[in-house]
């Protein structure tokens, strides 16, 4: 992995990618020693104020939760409010993005393609949408529906590609086939919303309308979400929607929305926890929605069967970790999860679910990042499973703190004395070209050197040499990636030849 966007992963990002069996003997075990299950009271006691106490910890403006059991909503609350330094509460209709938690309903929509046979979860993409081609012809024939939706196909993301690439959904596809990296097909899990991107245009394709139309009359429409939206242009004039915020110099700072509808199946939804409810519910009801078969059982079962199993630390909290389609898979307490995190600029979501239960939790929040969400749910599914009461809002705190200390801890220190640049500032100038990425331009303004994609802009800091720092302008993806490395490429004779972004490098025109 090379780039800031592909080390950064926390736009539209799974935080807590999730599952894996557990042998049946643990599970017996657990089952045998755990104390009597909770009323549905009990289980809900002093959570409003455990609630509001996290969110003040995270410093999160404001935050929905919704809690489905046994098919019904047995708690919804707002908390905080839509913008930090306004009066204008948080309730259950208040708008959100919920960025890579949409990928559920890529993979659902797929699902119903399936259950009507005009696809198969293991048929090959090419087959279905002609333009998708990847730059190993293997892939490109052999890569399939089941591939996509798992983060398997080991095509190396690239999140510049369409963040802040001013590309639409077709010209990102059509580029993916200049990326030269790979893991090995199907040899390891990378997390991938281009891919997603490539699933979204697939339901298109074969359903004879727009990935958004589709999302909306098949998923939306039925299940009774009437504030859910696939673009950020449907929330202009709409009241009650959450502000996005950023954490800058340790307070929190409102910012706009980011315009991403060309990462479609990967993570344009916006919904409310009401909507996201309902969601749940079809998730826990084997596909069924108040009578009405949505989704096949086994269509549904697929998507919640681990495919490939993420490499890394193992984590505390989970012992085993899987991926599905579209759905983390992990083992808490002895018990199968099934959740999906997502993120984007100043907002994130959180979804899990414990299917033995037939219990669902949905928190959403309006700032980034935040570990509200996984400290909410865990802290639902101790209570209704009867478990040990665990502050876990303290302990995700401290754990992202000391991984933030030990990040500025080893950040390297700017050079004592920087070398000035070995050229004047204006034969910096200029157009630099990547056959996947497109464009950056380069201009001089004020003695500084100002760099420029499509949707994305920064001042670039010189730091020593010809090595700069990209500062970006939007506060949103400052705080996602920080500063960006920016370093030019001299030739022998003293002639600029290329510029080096993150570790994606632009040939100068």
């Amino acid at each position: 992995m090379t780039s800031i966007a592909r080390m950064k992963q926390v736009v539209i990002s799974a935080a807590a990618l999730t599952l894996a069996s557990v042998a049946p003997a643990t599970f017996a075990q657990t089952v045998a020693t755990a104390p009597a299950t909770p009323s549905t009271s009990q289980a809900l006691e002093g959570l409003d104020a455990y609630i509001e106490a996290a969110r003040q910890t995270w410093q999160v403006p404001g935050a929905a939760v919704a809690i489905v059991k046994d098919d019904k909503i047995v708690y919804a609350k707002g908390f905080g409010v839509r913008e930090e330094g306004k009066p204008a509460k948080v309730d259950l209709d208040t708008v959100f993005a919920i960025g890579s938690a949409t990928k559920a309903f890529t993979a659902a929509a797929l699902g119903m393609l399936v259950d009507e046979k005009k696809i198969a979860w293991d048929g090959v993409v090419h087959d279905y949408m002609p333009s998708f081609e990847m730059n190993d012809p293997y892939i490109t024939s052999h890569a399939t529906v089941r591939d996509l939706l798992s983060h398997r196909t080991g095509v190396v993301t690239n999140g510049n590609l369409w963040y802040g690439s001013g590309f639409d959904r077709k010209e990102i596809i059509r580029r993916m086939r200049f990326q030269t990296e790979s893991l090995g097909f199907r040899n390891q899990f990378q997390y991938q919303n281009e891919m997603f991107i490539v699933a979204g245009e697939v339901v298109s394709s074969v359903a004879g309308t727009s990935y958004d139309k589709f999302i909306a009359s098949r998923i939306f429409e039925p299940l009774g979400m009437h504030r859910s939206y696939t673009s950020v242009t449907e929330l202009k004039g709409l009241a009650n929607v959450a502000t996005p915020h950023v954490r800058i110099d340790g307070k929190m700072v409102p910012i706009d929305y980011r315009l991403i509808d060309n990462v479609g199946g990967a993570g344009v939804i916006n919904s409310d926890a009401r909507d996201m409810a309902q969601w749940v519910r079809l998730q826990l009801g084997d596909g069924k929605f108040e009578g009405k078969q949505l989704l096949a059982p086994a269509t549904l079962a697929e998507m919640h069967t681990g495919q490939i199993v993420p490499r890394g630390t193992p984590s505390k909290t989970f012992k085993f970790t899987e991926y599905g389609l579209a759905w983390g898979i992990q083992e808490y307490r002895g018990r199968k999860i099934v959740q999906h995190s997502g993120a984007i600029d100043g907002m994130q979501s959180m979804v899990t679910m414990l299917p033995e239960k037939k219990l669902g939790v949905v928190v959403l929040s309006n700032s980034q990042p935040n570990m509200l969400g996984m400290a909410v749910a865990l802290r639902v599914l101790d209570a209704f499973i009867g478990g040990p009461v665990t502050d876990h809002s303290a302990v995700l705190k401290k754990v992202s703190d000391d991984a933030a200390r030990i990040a500025r801890e080893k950040a390297p220190s700017p050079p004592a004395t920087p070398s000035p640049p070995s050229l004047p500032l204006d034969r910096y100038v200029g157009t630099y070209s990547s056959a996947l990425l497109g464009d950056v331009s380069i201009t001089l303004e004020d003695g500084k050197l100002l760099l420029a994609r499509p949707a994305a802009s920064a001042t670039l800091d010189q730091n020593d040499k010809d090595k700069f720092k990209a500062r970006w302008k939007s506060p949103g993806q400052a705080s996602i990636f920080g500063q960006t490395p920016a370093n030019f490429t001299l030739d022998p004779t003293g002639q600029i030849t290329a510029l080096e972004l993150g570790g994606d490098k632009f040939t100068r025109k």
